[in-house]
């Protein structure tokens, strides 16, 4: 189908669940507080140990593309992953101003605050960035799963031909011409298609069980109303099938061709850093402007008195209207991780770096572990330098936010797309399959090539064998 078509009809779902929500916002407000008073007056210790678990599992996928990042071959995707994520969050919280619906908690006295999140409640967060996060780990930062059972089934087949005594020296494709590898390579397809269907029902289960489970984790923790955690979901599938289906190849192959190891394509991409700047800018004026906004269309308005005041009660805190820790305060200030992709633009156009995807799970394991190790320190150790940027307090969130949280996410992007590559190079860490790559390495005076990076590094190689 046309992707113009498919983005059109997306947008038109998520055009008529916003009527649909606004149309039908207080019956749900009434239902989701007689669920959230219901759950916390009969959920047992074990259940609650359930929700408290589902409400922290959006923290793993940012790890897990951390380390694909750091371990595996699928650099960029692992990148585009974070990248759609910082998106989801920084609309969701754009959303919560344009709503500025109160959580629960703050106005339902029959409510427990068993959480105290200090923004605003709707679009809800944790549901919302969950079903970006759990649904295109599988789509686009492990794809590899489709295939892992189909080789793993291969390799014990091969196997156990080789023992056989019949080996004629051909591979499992070659064998097809034998009754034996006919018979043999036919079951072997039938417990292929098993352990894939399997795999994949236990993925689908996985998946969705988290996502409701957050939800419902969110509405337990009397943090968010059942129509919050619906808007989140309906927001969170929007981006995802929108990136999945309109977006992401054409990305993502825009970026391979700019990243060939046959030219230096970033020097074609030097307009991005100013395109990238003006893009934060615009995204800090926006942030700035709704905060403005705000506080002058709600300053005045008795109700944010009482929710700040069951967030003090909650906290243990003295906020008031200007801490930079409160309600729409809190939530513009961390619209500034937008910095984190433009510190990635600018780092990978200064480094003109390439990348071959494929190549790093290759050479990684022909390394010793004493390189690899420093290798990891090489990523972590400059991060040490925006700590101080952690220890910034002010009553003012707009100077929190352009002195601290911008600071903080443009130094994050910045570091792995520019500092990293750069160090590995200095300290001769590199290996083929980096991100990015930077194949002329001080250590080959005579030749700088990239394939004699690979000749030597593969010579290197046999020399540690023997």
């Amino acid at each position: 189908m046309n992707k113009l078509i498919l983005s059109i009809l997306f947008t038109f779902v998520l055009l008529a669940y916003v009527i649909i929500d606004i149309v039908y916002n207080d019956e749900i407000w009434d239902a989701s507080k007689q669920l959230a008073i219901s759950m916390q007056q009969t959920t047992p210790f074990f259940e609650r140990l359930v929700y408290e678990f589902f409400t922290y599992i959006v923290f793993i996928p940012p790890i897990a593309a951390f380390y694909c990042f750091v371990y595996d071959n699928n650099k960029l995707n692992s990148l585009l992953y974070l990248s759609v994520v910082v998106v989801s969050v920084t609309t969701n919280e754009i959303l919560k101003n344009i709503y500025h619906q109160a959580r629960p908690y703050m106005i339902e006295p029959d409510i427990k605050s068993l959480k105290c999140n200090s923004d605003y409640g709707k679009p809800s967060g944790h549901s919302q960035n969950s079903m970006v996060m759990l649904i295109l780990m599988p789509a686009i930062l492990f794809p590899s799963l489709k295939q892992l059972q189909r080789q793993k089934v291969q390799v014990e087949f091969q196997e156990q031909f080789e023992n056989s005594g019949n080996f004629t020296g051909y591979t499992i494709p070659n064998l097809e011409n034998s009754d034996l590898g006919n018979s043999k390579l036919q079951d072997s397809k039938n417990v292929q298609s098993k352990c894939k269907i399997v795999m994949k029902l236990i993925l689908i289960i996985f998946i969705l069980l988290s996502i409701v489970m957050t939800g419902l984790s969110r509405i337990f923790l009397g943090v968010h109303s059942i129509g919050q955690v619906l808007l989140g979901w309906v927001w969170g599938l929007y981006i995802t099938l929108m990136y999945i289906f309109i977006i992401h190849s054409s990305l993502r192959d825009y970026i391979i061709r700019q990243l060939t190891p046959k030219k230096s394509g970033l020097e074609q991409m030097n307009h991005f850093i100013p395109i990238s700047f003006l893009m934060l800018l615009a995204l800090l004026g926006l942030s700035i402007g709704l905060l403005k906004l705000n506080s002058l269309v709600y300053y005045d308005d008795l109700e944010m008195d009482k929710w700040i005041q069951r967030i003090n009660e909650c906290q243990s805190t003295n906020y008031t209207r200007v801490s930079p820790q409160i309600l729409y305060n809190s939530c513009l200030q961390f619209t500034g991780i937008g910095a984190m992709i433009t510190g990635l633009l600018v780092g990978a156009v200064l480094v003109q770096g390439t990348y071959e995807e494929g190549l790093f799970n290759k050479w990684k394991s022909k390394i010793p572990m004493q390189q690899q190790m420093k290798r990891i320190l090489l990523l972590l150790l400059p991060f040490l330098f925006l700590i101080p940027f952690l220890f910034i307090a002010s009553n003012n969130v707009i100077i929190e936010f352009t002195c601290k949280i911008v600071p903080l996410s443009f130094g994050a992007g910045f570091i792995i797309n520019g500092v990293y590559p750069y160090l590995l190079r200095r300290f001769n860490l590199q290996i083929p399959g980096d991100f990015l790559f930077l194949y002329k390495r001080r250590s080959f005076q005579n030749d700088q090539s990239y394939d004699s990076l690979q000749k030597h590094m593969l010579s290197e190689t046999q020399q540690n064998d023997l």
